[in-house]
């Protein structure tokens, strides 16, 4: 018995320890007319890192001659002069000691390519 109550014991610490980190792991979506966008999110209170990924949505081109992409109004910004679309186009994000992204929080989003301008927000799912 008294194995089984220091099993139970150390089952409980072990899975406080895991989830009392504060970890939150969020997906924020959106689209436009022709663009696709994802930010795969790691958050605590004070920290985020995380991967945004944007992807053309009709594959009718495969590169792109000028691109521009603005993120949360200005927070990220990506200046290319030539990008291939064979792959999303993906750029990181990464903050300590910072004001964190939440359930509720809306990214806008702003991208330029070719002469031509799209904006759509990004959202949790």
């Amino acid at each position: 018995m008294k194995n089984f109550v220091l099993a139970v014991l150390s089952l409980v610490f072990l899975t406080a320890c895991t989830q009392g980190n504060g970890d939150a792991y969020i997906t924020y979506e959106g689209e436009s007319g022709h663009w696709t966008g994802q930010l795969q999110l790691s958050r605590d209170d004070s920290s985020m890192n995380g991967t945004y990924s944007f992807r053309l949505l009709n594959g009718e081109m495969t590169e792109v001659e000028t691109f521009t992409l603005n993120i949360n109004e200005g927070g990220t910004i990506l200046n290319e002069e030539k990008i291939l679309l064979d792959q999303p186009i993906e750029t990181s994000i990464q903050c300590s000691g910072c004001m964190t992204f939440n359930e509720d929080t809306i990214i806008p989003v702003v991208i330029r390519w070719n002469g031509k301008k799209e904006t759509f927000n990004l959202r949790a799912d």
